[in-house]
């Protein structure tokens, strides 16, 4: 693994584009629309039986035709073959905005009506501005099924940043004792749907951003929208942070198996150490992906992508992944290959500072007081705009064998 050149971000907190285009200066922080790289062709996607096994983790640079790419703006289209791939082979396909979409505003409620082909059904989600915050816009964190999700309140209220809840069993609901792939009103708008709950609940989020767009009156920052939350609520946080290209700061705590650890080295790492890991024959007692996932139970080294690219797809925008190392079954060290193997993809766009990871010893999503300062960075730069704290964080206590794990070499992108 061959590392590029990073360099200081001398952007603006609110640069934004609603095309992918790169203009002089770091890529930007946040984009205008969910999806910049809807318009970019379809990668050949085929049938299991036909996909080769690859031991390592795949090079995020490779396109589907096997060209590497060699300029900042060709990632955006790099970034759609990973999500198509994606969307085929692990999580389901997402939708965009439904045909019938209404929002409005009661007092500190979101209500947002979703509907497709005469079915419908209601999102509710509470907004909390704290105390003494401007009365114009500012920032919001979306914590799903908490204001912050496991992060501490106190870091955004001090600092004037909104709290929105998302109820992810509006959607579906988490199906830890097994579940339908038909249950939930995502279902009957979307019958026959491939996707998983994973990206049922991260559509859900999208339309909260939706809503918020539409309602001004919401006095939320729209250029400025985090999302967290931990465990199987971390994996919801990573799939809405990966495939909302609006949400400016993604922050998964702990979210093992399915999130930011990787398929082929969790596998590894259960028939090393003897111990269960979430790996992929682990991670599918519930609906939470597409069922065509599942032929991969016991070969993930036919999965054309790992989820080093499942975390680069929320590049060039903020990432700050937060893992324990005290649950083995969790894969701390599945996701530190992860964590340096996708940073390679923010090293080559220039602002290797904007994805970050921290680890500690502590339980199931138990907050360490040394995250603390590694989240107030993120916070601080990515929410607030103070464009001078440092965010260059890799903490870790393990070595990785990257000769063996990310083989491939870091472009130098134009």
């Amino acid at each position: 693994m061959a590392a590029g050149t990073g360099g200081m971000d001398g952007s603006s907190s609110t640069s934004t584009t609603s095309t992918g285009g790169q203009s002089s200066g770091p890529p930007p922080l946040v984009y205008d629309v969910e999806d910049t790289g809807a318009d970019c062709p379809k990668p050949p996607l085929p049938a299991f039986s036909e996909l080769k096994s690859i031991s390592h983790l795949p090079d995020p640079f490779e396109m589907a035709d096997g060209d590497r790419i060699s300029s900042v703006s060709d990632w955006r289209c790099r970034r759609a073959e990973i999500k198509a791939e994606l969307e085929k082979y692990g999580a389901g396909e997402k939708p965009g905005k439904p045909s019938t979409f209404e929002a409005s505003l009661s007092g500190n409620t979101l209500s947002i009506k979703v509907g497709e082909g005469g079915n419908s059904f209601t999102i509710t989600a509470p907004i909390n501005r704290p105390a003494g915050a401007p009365s114009g816009p500012i920032p919001a964190i979306i914590g799903v099924n908490s204001p912050t999700g496991s992060l501490p309140a106190q870091v955004f209220s001090s600092r004037g940043i909104a709290t929105i809840t998302f109820n992810s069993d509006q959607l579906m609901s988490n199906g830890f004792s097994g579940g339908s792939r038909t249950d939930g009103n995502f279902y009957k708008l979307y019958p026959g749907t491939t996707a998983g709950s994973m990206i049922r609940w991260a559509w859900g989020i999208s339309r909260i951003i939706d809503a918020l767009e539409m309602l001004p009156e919401a006095n939320i920052d729209t250029k400025h929208i985090a999302v967290s939350g931990c465990s199987f609520q971390g994996k919801i946080a990573l799939y809405s942070g990966a495939f909302d290209e609006r949400i400016a700061l993604t922050i998964p705590h702990e979210s093992g198996g399915g999130g930011t650890i990787s398929w082929r080295y969790s596998d590894m790492l259960e028939k090393r150490d003897k111990t269960e890991v979430e790996n992929l024959l682990h991670a599918q007692g519930a609906p939470w992906y597409a069922a065509a996932l599942m032929q991969f139970n016991n070969a993930p080294g036919k999965l054309p992508y790992d989820h080093h690219e499942l975390m680069a797809m929320v590049a060039p925008r903020a990432l700050l992944a937060i893992e324990s190392t005290a649950i083995a079954r969790m894969g701390a060290e599945a996701a530190r290959v992860d964590a340096l193997a996708a940073r390679e993809i923010w090293t080559a766009l220039g602002v290797p500072f904007r994805m970050g990871a921290s680890e500690e010893n502590t339980n199931h999503c138990v907050w360490h007081n040394g995250f603390t300062p590694d989240l107030e960075a993120y916070v601080d730069r990515y929410l607030l705009g103070k464009e001078d704290v440092d965010t260059d964080i890799l903490r870790s206590k393990y070595t990785i064998d990257t000769d063996t794990w990310i083989p491939w070499e870091t472009p130098a992108l134009q």
